[in-house]
């Protein structure tokens, strides 16, 4: 199909590259009359390029797109719009949150977000699956280092799970999209598709983290691979997110989604393979690949992953955490943290943030209460700094809360206490003691104070409903009932794709 002809040609630089190597050069893509196919693809090790080529790729979609630099779209996309900040002193990314071109707030249509409005860099994750769907089967056995059938069923599981990521990922952010599931060997003649029924495009991902479950191990080879590839884990956690959002765009007519979002953490639960760390514990948690991690990007300095100087952990923070850093470019909503925590003796208050003299918020949850996490290139002159976490996308504590929230809405209110009380009390705070009544929106809020600042909160907010009433309901019903909240296509797609649709709420807004 047109539209996407570019992102279907060959990503032969991808799969040459080993699994560390810089994300710059994983973009550059050879025309489809290369003949790098016809001596690629030939053993395991070549797969396990094509693969990594796959992480690399989602690790790109997850931090660009960002017209002045910053390398923060997943935390733009999931924390800027949810009223987590006061203001962010960058131009382009502050129409996320203080609005403007007729919004009070989430402005999508901000000057110098268009980069934002494409959906390209997932659908290159997408890509890549899918030319490792189509390989990595004729791979011959002899070809392969290790045990054969394993290794191969763990790749092909993989890159089930990160075409599902991709999708379910773009689902939440435009609804419909183009559905592709195999590979196209001449792209460039391609036919021109339409967007898919996001529901179908769902459905999608079941079938793929289904096949990818029976595929994939709980285990890993070693250290090195722990949460930040693709296991049985993983593929539940990312299942039961998506059953939820199923429930979702169902309105909740179906219960066998909330069902079946619980079924999949009872595996992940059942396997004894995650824990709850303690709060003694942050600091490893958000470096990455803790017990409780699940799926994680891997942005480790040790890796040559993590961006200097740059990201949005990094814009994020100021001095002592970053010496010589005396401004901050994101300012945390301190009336928001100040609802959350009310009342509450919670240590996570006192780990995830620090308030300066005069009262500015300063999110430390990344970067360790003691700098634990901070990381300088030239420790003579404390310069170059990085802040050495992973993005961390699934993990227990997670999971416990989404299937807290699945059994409230089914009206299993002690099954939703115990996950919700396993979670809050893990911080030091007193279990909820409310009423049932009560019980759905305490959880909604317990997900704000565990997972702020991980790119969460703006979907909860789309899924729960809760957008239309918080901050005083600046969101706007109108906007929401007319799913406002999903994101305008970018207009460079419809050059070359006539069959494509804007998201009905942009219709006659987007220029």
């Amino acid at each position: 199909m047109k539209c996407l002809k570019y992102i279907f040609f060959a990503i032969t630089a991808v799969i040459l590259l080993a699994p560390m190597v810089s994300c710059k050069k994983l973009l550059e893509q050879d025309p489809i009359n290369s003949p790098y196919n016809e001596v690629f693809w030939k053993d395991e090790k070549d797969a396990l390029q094509g693969l990594a080529g796959g992480y690399a790729l989602l690790r790109k979609a997850l931090t660009v797109n960002t017209a002045f630099g910053g390398n923060m779209s997943h935390f733009s996309y999931g924390d800027l719009t949810a009223f987590e900040f006061d203001r962010f002193n960058q131009y382009d990314l502050d129409f996320l949150i203080t609005g403007g071109k007729g919004f009070s707030n989430a402005s999508f249509i901000g000057d110098y977000l268009e980069d934002y409005h494409d959906w390209s860099p997932y659908f290159r994750v997408v890509t890549q699956a899918n030319i490792i769907l189509h390989h990595v089967p004729t791979i011959p056995d002899n070809k392969f280092t290790h045990e054969p059938v394993a290794t191969r069923n763990k790749i092909l599981g993989e890159a089930l799970f990160l075409r599902a990521f991709s999708y379910f990922y773009m689902v939440r952010l435009w609804g419909d999209v183009p559905l592709v599931t195999t590979y196209d060997e001449d792209p460039a003649h391609a036919q021109n598709v339409g967007r898919t029924s996001e529901k179908t495009v769902l459905d999608t991902c079941i079938n793929d983290l289904q096949q990818a479950i029976s595929l994939l191990p709980w285990d890993y080879l070693d250290g090195a691979e722990k949460a930040v590839r693709a296991n049985k884990g993983a593929a539940y956690a990312l299942l039961a997110h998506v059953y939820m959002w199923k429930d979702f765009l169902n309105k909740g007519a179906d219960n066998q989604n909330l069902t079946k979002a619980i079924a999949a953490v009872d595996a992940i639960q059942q396997s004894h393979k995650y824990r709850l760390v303690d709060s003694t514990e942050f600091v490893k948690l958000f470096k990455g690949k803790s017990d409780e991690g699940i799926f994680e990007i891997n942005m480790q300095v040790g890796q040559s992953e993590q961006q200097t100087q740059s990201g949005f952990y990094y814009k994020c923070l100021m001095q002592p955490y970053i010496k010589g850093k005396t401004t901050q470019n994101g300012v945390l909503k301190k009336e928001l943290i100040d609802d959350l925590y009310e009342g509450r003796n919670d240590y996570r208050y006192y780990y995830n943030f620090v308030f300066t003299s005069d009262n500015t918020s300063i999110l430390t949850k990344y970067a360790g209460l003691n700098a634990e996490n901070i990381f300088y290139k030239d420790l003579a002159t404390y310069s170059l700094a990085a802040v050495d976490a992973n993005i961390i996308l699934f993990r227990y504590a997670d999971v416990l809360l989404l299937r807290a929230e699945a059994n409230a809405k089914l009206g299993q209110y002690g099954a939703a206490r115990t996950d919700l009380a396993a979670v809050s009390t893990r911080a030091g705070a007193s279990a909820y003691e409310g009423d049932d009544e009560g019980l759905y929106e305490e959880i909604f809020r317990e997900r704000s104070r565990e997972l702020f600042c991980e790119g969460q909160r703006w979907y909860d907010l789309v899924r729960t409903g809760f957008l239309k009433t918080e901050a005083g309901g600046v969101f706007g019903t109108a906007r929401y009932d007319q799913e406002g909240w999903k994101w305008p296509v970018a207009r460079k797609l419809f050059v070359n794709n006539y069959v494509l649709r804007q998201n009905r709420f942009w219709e006659g807004k987007v220029k």
